[in-house]
């Protein structure tokens, strides 16, 4: 049984396989924006993101070991020109040029829909992130506006075409501070959630995100995409493997700290956002959503 998504591959480059091959969104690109642990590559419209983080792997990222990082890092300058083959990243700078061989690099799935979550667990979590008082903590003022699409998210009234999201992805796209406003980390976790267990709304949903021209930064933009097609962070996937695993309590306790640990309040944007697609789904059980047998 998987217990962990990054089971002895901690020493091994990882890629998402949202975004494998990374050659299928051209070959060439330029380095997008740099942080002091990871960098972010644009081809295209699409962004990949290169880290050294150990424990977290976007659903467009790319994980090196800690000494490669640093080695690649001093050639890695805002601007400069990317070539992508298909095993094979090489970055040009006035310092020269440094490759990142990916031929034996591990291919992570992190779709929801992979997994298996019985009803019991999926209320069981709602119990558990209820009781972290989510919406005084997330980072959107609770406006008469904001407060209404949140009821309108938790509600039991079936939005079955991508018109009837609409109101809730123009509000919520690009509201917030950040590099990944809030309305959008809200967003991102609540169509996971209605993915994983195969609400017919949220594919109206994902419609109308890939239907609105979004109005927020490209590095959200990933992430509302790598939603749309599935994929979460490797956090969140972590908590949902924990409760496929049907872990103690205070396991899914420390899966949740971690996720909230995420910047400023991303993290708890990500759970509220959680919360309340689980509070659609539960309130909406006997309706038709799929839990794999």
């Amino acid at each position: 049984m998987l217990k962990s998504w990054a089971s002895k591959l901690m020493a091994s480059i990882r890629i998402s396989e949202g975004i494998f091959p990374i050659d299928r969104f051209g070959k060439m690109g330029r380095v997008h924006s740099v942080f002091q642990h990871s960098f972010n590559i644009k081809v295209g419209k699409q962004l990949l993101n290169i880290s050294n983080h150990p424990s977290y792997l976007s659903g467009f990222g790319i994980y090196l070991p800690d000494s490669l990082f640093q080695e690649i890092y001093p050639f890695v300058q805002q601007g400069n020109i990317v070539k992508i083959v298909k095993n094979e990243v090489t970055i040009y700078s006035l310092a020269g040029l440094k490759s990142i061989l990916l031929k034996d690099a591990d291919v992570i799935s992190l779709r929801l829909a992979e997994l298996i979550v019985q009803p019991m667990q999926l209320k069981q979590l709602e119990k558990q992130l209820t009781m972290q008082h989510l919406e005084k903590a997330i980072g959107l003022e609770q406006d008469t506006k904001t407060t209404a699409i949140f009821e309108m998210l938790r509600g039991d009234e079936t939005l079955q075409s991508s018109t009837d999201w609409a109101e809730a992805v123009i509000h919520l796209v690009g509201r917030g501070k950040g590099l990944t406003p809030s309305g959008d980390d809200i967003l991102t976790a609540y169509l996971s959630i209605l993915s994983m267990v195969g609400d017919p709304q949220a594919e109206a949903l994902a419609s109308a995100l890939t239907d609105q021209e979004l109005s927020t930064t490209d590095i959200s933009k990933a992430y509302i995409i790598s939603s749309i097609h599935g994929y979460v962070n490797s956090l969140v996937y972590q908590l949902f493997l924990d409760l496929q695993n049907q872990e103690s309590a205070a396991v899914i306790e420390r899966a949740i700290e971690n996720i909230r640990a995420i910047g400023h309040s991303s993290g708890t944007d990500l759970c509220f956002g959680l919360l309340l697609g689980l509070q659609k789904i539960n309130r909406n059980e006997e309706k038709s959503w799929r839990i794999p047998q």
